[in-house]
């Protein structure tokens, strides 16, 4: 069931929505709480938003800490195909895995924290390139703030796509189960959950517009728009995927939880106790992460790293298209990248406005064309290497 919150409840979070001032909104999520009912249905919501009070917290500490100039910020503007964080406790490998598959050049050092801010490098995956981000180590309470663990947490959240290392020179468990835990407790998901819900509020007037890609399990839209107003939103646009529930629902008004697909990196494969790590690692995977690729490898050696561009684009969900002029007898070199399921109309839309808004039909050659130049509608589902010509 929903949280059932009272109604002063309600409206003091509609206030926390509104309000702009983080300070102020730390106060208001904290007067909120009070009057949150504490029992089992409102634990999820009330461990959400100590998360999210925290967060603020500490983003109100280094924005001081900025204006008193120490320091700057960690964003790194993404490029290629997807934008991948390396993360990992210290020394397991993350210079010499970017330097082995990358054309950067980071410093490798045995001695533990080398690295203190993100280092960028472009990985070559057939005709498209990944970037990799080798993030400065992770440690226990990193979540917390613990050695600028904000600020690499961050960085793991806004990337498309993470690698996790581990040393199989020591107890790789340990160090997996660690990170993880940290990613956790930041809200950073790396097992695809059954159902997303993201609720993009906007002007007023607009009304509640849902956009259902999955399956509703206990309730209708207008379930979700009755409880979306009785938060004092009616102006709001939901997107739902997988399988959701109304809880779900709410859930996603509180959460700021985000997903990011992830593979585990086991480095150092050519020690001598490696094997038995392996072991066990592979069994703690399958007993709590099962579905986690994992990658075993040698950085020193550069053994296990030929598949690495291939992972990364199965594991990004995500497709290569190849637009072609209506005049021309080549289709672009270049080709357009876009997640599983995009339809041409949708290819459409990212080429150009007024190429979408007179469409027509479109011709297709490659995987989802039943023949070469099938002529197609706008909901035709496009397969990696197809190759679509528009026309208006």
């Amino acid at each position: 069931m929903v949280t059932n919150l009272p109604a002063e409840a309600k409206a003091k979070w509609a206030q926390v929505v509104a309000c702009r001032s983080t300070q102020e909104k730390i106060k208001l999520m904290r007067e909120f709480l009070s009057l949150v009912p504490k029992h089992k249905g409102t634990s999820r919501l009330v461990a959400n938003v100590k998360r999210r009070i925290a967060e603020l917290e500490r983003e109100l500490e280094e924005s001081k800490a900025r204006r008193k100039g120490g320091g700057v910020g960690f964003a790194l503007p993404k490029e290629g195909a997807g934008q991948i964080v390396i993360l990992g406790p210290p020394n397991v490998g993350k210079s010499s895995l970017l330097a082995s598959v990358t054309n950067a050049k980071p410093e490798i050092s045995p001695i533990p924290f080398t690295t203190q801010r993100p280092i960028p490098g472009m990985l070559q995956y057939q005709d498209i390139q990944f970037q990799l981000v080798e993030a400065p180590a992770i440690v226990e309470g990193a979540s917390e703030g613990r050695m600028g663990g904000t600020q690499v947490l961050g960085l793991a959240r806004n990337a498309d796509g993470l690698i996790v290392m581990v040393d199989l020179s020591e107890d790789p468990v340990k160090q997996i189960s660690m990170v993880l835990s940290e990613l956790d407790k930041a809200g950073i998901m790396v097992k695809k959950p059954e159902g997303e819900v993201e609720i993009i509020r906007r002007p007023y007037g607009s009304g509640i517009q849902i956009i259902n890609h999955g399956v509703l399990v206990d309730c209708t839209h207008e379930d979700i728009r009755d409880l979306l107003s009785s938060y004092r939103i009616t102006s709001a646009l939901v997107k739902i995927s997988g399988k959701v529930s109304l809880d779900d629902v709410e859930a996603a008004l509180f959460s700021n939880s985000v997903y990011r697909p992830t593979v585990i990196i086991a480095n150092k494969s050519d020690l001598p106790n490696s094997k038995e790590n392996i072991a066990l690692l592979k069994d703690y995977l399958d007993a709590e992460w099962q579905g986690l690729p994992l990658l075993v490898v040698s950085c020193l050696r550069n053994e296990g790293l030929k598949d690495l561009g291939k992972i990364l684009f199965g594991m990004l969900e995500i497709i290569r298209v190849y637009t072609k002029e209506p005049s021309s007898k080549e289709p672009s070199e270049r080709p357009l990248i876009v997640k599983k399921g995009t339809s041409v109309i949708d290819v459409a839309k990212k080429l150009h406005s007024e190429i979408y808004k007179g469409f027509k039909y479109a011709r297709i050659w490659g995987p989802s064309a039943k023949y070469p130049g099938e002529r197609v509608g706008p909901s035709h589902i496009l397969m990696d290497g197809d190759i679509v010509e528009i026309h208006c």
